[in-house]
């Protein structure tokens, strides 16, 4: 089945059935995952999906429903699920409707050949070599992890005559590795990317080990101080989703939840920090010229050197705060191409990019007098409305006269990342895809470093 006939006759069911407008949300995908367990391939797995989501208008009531979709008939009974859950919502005063055709790219096609190619075989034997090349017999293993690739197709289509089509593609691998011992070290590595040629196994599988062997040889860091400190780009990718994903959102403006309520115009960061959403940039893994709601997107300025200049907005935040919407309501997924339909609606940059500095990582460290230089936390969570962050540090490296001196872990970096975002010393060139992000490394001024008495 076709996601074009899917949608058709789910709206056709959803106006048959008493709705007054009706939008279908239609993905079809085909994923291959190979999985690690014990330095080994243990498992690979080939998956095809195809569902649907549905949401309607019916007297000014929103419902929605989802569904795996099999036959044109479970398609169908979406919408009319769809329709009887909008009587159970009150009136919503707010929502007018869904969106409207568009001039521009209706269509968008950005699938890599390779991905849609690509068979289990071939992909256990990617892994298999990203394997072999971190792994030391009786000195560092990887436990487990994932490659995965998909290549899927998405359609929105609505009652307004709205049609719009995304096929892209999706390459995600996450591994950890681990020394053997009685005080093993552990390091991690992330790979993003819409294009398979981008993966390099070996360069992979190298820096797997490195971080293992790094953190094998850390000791327990001591005391308390304050001093520069140097996130990579996936650490910092998931601090800024915490913080900075969420200010930006529309919705959290509009709930009044955003620390940048308010500050339109205002300087919020350091004036070398740019935030741009860049939905056309080809190497973002959620890049497209329209949302999940059809609407098209831009390029916008978020934060220009350090002033706040625009929010995110979905439809429904766009008609709440009467604006143009701007083309941020999302389903996809950085990670995983199935099940993407059961998503709701969410606000979320489409391809946020940092504007990358000048300088390179060793140059910024030649350059630092005292600082750290972080390579792994536990999880790099930050509190979503006060900024606030407690980090348990993994392994991360000290930094004295611009050489690493010495390797911690088991100790807290604290801080506040509103406050560090208007303290940043530098920003690196070493420009990195991270989920829906694409962003350097960046130095901030004093995070508290505090280690056991």
């Amino acid at each position: 089945m076709r996601p074009e006939d899917v949608a058709s006759v789910a709206i056709q069911a959803a106006k048959v059935a008493g709705a007054d407008q009706a939008e279908a949300f239609v993905v079809s995908s085909r994923s291959v995952s190979a999985y690690v367990d014990d330095s080994r391939v243990k498992s690979v797995e080939e998956k095809s999906d195809l569902g649907v989501a549905v949401r309607v208008i019916v007297g000014g009531r929103l419902g929605q429903a989802s569904s795996s979709v099999s036959s044109l008939q479970q398609a169908q009974a979406c919408s009319r699920t769809a329709v009887q859950t909008a009587s159970l919502i009150p009136v919503d005063k707010v929502f007018k409707g869904f969106a409207w055709p568009a001039k521009g790219r209706s269509r968008f096609k950005a699938n890599d050949p390779a991905v849609a190619s690509l068979t289990v075989e071939e992909a256990a034997e990617r892994l298999k070599h990203i394997i072999g090349t971190a792994i030391e017999p009786r000195k560092v293993k990887v436990p487990n992890g994932v490659l995965r690739v998909a290549d899927l197709e998405s359609v929105v289509a609505n009652t307004n005559e709205l049609l719009t089509r995304r096929e892209a593609s999706l390459v995600f691998v996450m591994l950890s590795a681990m020394t053997h011992g009685t005080s093993p070290g552990e390091g991690t590595e992330f790979f993003f990317s819409p294009y398979l040629k981008e993966l390099d196994e070996e360069k992979l599988g190298s820096s797997l080990r490195a971080k293992a062997k790094a953190s094998a040889q850390a000791k327990s860091f001591k005391g308390r101080t304050k001093l520069p400190v140097m996130l990579p780009p996936h650490e910092l990718s998931e601090m800024l989703q915490g913080s900075i994903h969420f200010a930006l959102s529309a919705e959290n403006v509009n709930r009044r939840r955003s620390p940048l309520v308010g500050k339109l115009g205002e300087k919020v960061t350091a004036k070398c920090l740019s935030l741009t959403d860049d939905p056309l940039d080809r190497r973002g893994m959620l890049s497209s010229p329209f949302d999940d709601e059809g609407t098209p997107t831009k390029r916008k300025t978020l934060v220009k050197d350090g002033v706040l200049k625009g929010f995110l907005y979905d439809l429904y935040n766009a008609q709440l705060s009467e604006v143009e919407p701007t083309g941020n309501g999302l389903r996809r997924s950085t990670s995983d191409a199935l099940s993407n339909y059961q998503q709701g609606i969410g606000i979320a940059p489409v391809c946020l990019v940092v504007r990358p500095g000048s300088k390179s990582v060793e140059d910024l460290i030649e350059d630092m007098d005292h600082g750290l230089l972080v390579e792994k936390t536990a999880s790099p969570d930050v509190h979503p409305i006060t900024g606030d962050f407690g980090l348990e540090v993994r392994c991360a490296h000290l930094v004295e006269k611009g050489e690493v001196k010495s390797t911690v872990k088991h100790c807290l970096l604290s801080g506040n990342m509103f406050q560090a975002l208007n303290q940043i010393r530098a920003v690196a060139n070493d420009d990195t895809v991270s989920r829906n992000l694409i962003l350097p490394s960046v130095l901030f001024e004093d995070f508290e470093l505090i280690g056991s008495e």
